[in-house]
């Protein structure tokens, strides 16, 4: 007597034994590294992320503004924590009764930590003197510390007010009491009444 197994019981069985191996190579091929997707920033130098426009104000102990910054463009490097500013306007409060004093530039690259604001490409350095006079400083790249209150330069500078012009090859400004040095070649030219 022969034992005849169903045609169905045979398709079945080596049908679930394919399965069954088909699921076992699969099951070996699988890494999990292979489910997480590839990082978006691949080049070191690759923005985190990017705001525009931005601003800020910075607050001292008191809780009153001590400067206030504002930018057309901001992009924030995750690996060197520094942020690249494109336009910048900085606002620097002073105690009274010293005046602001305004900053502009082409661009700003701002530290980590925030200590130190590399200024460059056509900065202005304005400020409202008392009795409404404008004295205006012209430079090609500014070293600011705003914890400081200084502010320096290798460049060569030119200062601007109502009577006169005068030039220098570098500059050190201690803005809290509005003091400026000129550290050499200092040349001038005043208009007087």
């Amino acid at each position: 007597m022969i034992l005849r197994i169903p045609r169905y019981l045979i398709t079945g069985v080596v049908g679930g034994l394919i399965l069954a191996l088909a699921l076992a190579v699969g099951y070996w091929n699988i890494r999990p590294a292979s489910f997480i997707a590839d990082p978006l920033i691949t080049e070191p130098d690759q923005p985190d992320f990017i705001i525009g426009p931005a601003w800020t104000i910075m607050r001292n102990d008191n809780g009153e503004p001590s400067y206030r910054l504002t930018s057309v463009r901001t992009t924030h490097n995750v690996n060197t924590g520094q942020s690249r500013l494109s336009q910048p306007e900085l606002m620097l409060f002073r105690p009274q009764p010293e005046p602001p004093w305004e900053v502009q530039a082409a661009s700003a690259l701002v530290s980590a930590n925030g200590d130190q604001v590399e200024l460059t490409d056509d900065v202005v350095i304005e400020q409202t003197l008392p009795g409404g006079q404008q004295r205006r400083l012209l430079t090609d790249a500014l070293t600011l510390h705003p914890q400081r209150d200084y502010a320096e330069t290798a460049e060569d500078v030119r200062i601007e007010y109502e009577m006169g012009v005068t030039t220098a090859r570098g500059m050190q400004i201690f803005l809290n009491d509005s003091r400026i040095e000129l550290l050499s070649t200092v040349r001038g030219r005043h208009e007087v009444d």
